[in-house]
């Protein structure tokens, strides 16, 4: 029974990392058919589904939604169609940086006829915690994909996006309003966090079932930004990710 269990458990557990997706375009023109960096996820409510990432890989990268390419799994060959887009208004103040949320909402109608693999995202009703529901040294993973990890694969043409879970510690409230920061303590060893921008942090709410401690993983923020000399990096409440995305109930 415990082995089922366990194995159940790691079947969970990959389904729920492949809510963090990795960024791409795709042009004619360029040398590799997919190129990008930057990290990004998948959530959903009750009538939609959304893709999320920081706005400014957007910028950055000077990608365009029509060129992006999006797969909603590992071994997914169909990118998914989107069908809207929500951003916060700047207003060109000093403190805008939880501002920095860039979402599509996911075309289930087009998906459904072209779809070649289950869509899986963070459920918004069951799986999300403010981070302002967190108390210093609570523990946090962040999933994404950091751009020293990829690798060219020459002979498909091709760059390969390796996914990473970092293990980081709640420090507390960030001097940017809405955000919080988190220290990096990982054993992957990163010389860099670029491409990790529009990563999902998740905290691993504990509860028991029975015989079985379990661990659910609520998802707290995204992050914005950090640096490995100072090993802190800054994430944006989960609770301004979902007041932007309500906007699209609002639409329907």
């Amino acid at each position: 029974m415990q082995k089922l269990f366990n194995q159940l458990l790691a079947i969970y557990m990959h389904e729920f990392e492949e809510i963090a997706r990795p960024v791409l375009f795709e042009y004619s023109d360029s040398e590799y058919t997919y190129w990008g960096k930057g990290s990004s996820f998948l959530l959903a409510d009750s009538k939609n589904y959304f893709w999320i990432t920081a706005q400014h890989v957007m910028t950055n990268l000077g990608g365009s939604a029509e060129a992006l390419r999006i797969f909603p799994a590992d071994n997914s060959r169909k990118s998914l169609p989107f069908n809207e887009k929500y951003v916060i208004r700047k207003e060109g103040g000093d403190d805008e940086e939880y501002k920095d949320i860039y979402a599509l909402r996911i075309d289930l109608v087009a998906f459904d006829k072209s779809g070649d693999t289950p869509l899986t995202a963070q459920n918004v009703d069951t799986g999300l915690m403010s981070a302002e529901s967190l108390s210093a040294n609570d523990e946090l993973w962040i999933i994404g994909y950091a751009t020293e990890r990829n690798f060219v694969n020459f002979e498909a043409r091709t760059i390969e996006n390796t996914r990473s879970v970092i293990r980081a510690i709640y420090q507390g409230y960030s001097v940017s309003e809405h955000c919080h920061v988190a220290r990096i303590e990982t054993s992957i060893g990163l010389s860099s966090f670029d491409g990790l921008s529009g990563s999902p942090v998740f905290y691993m709410r504990p509860s028991s079932n029975g015989a079985q401690d379990l661990q659910f993983p609520m998802l707290v923020g995204m992050l914005l930004r950090g640096t490995a000399e100072s090993s802190m990096v800054h994430f944006v409440s989960a609770r301004i990710i979902v007041e932007l995305i309500s906007l699209a109930s609002i639409d329907d």
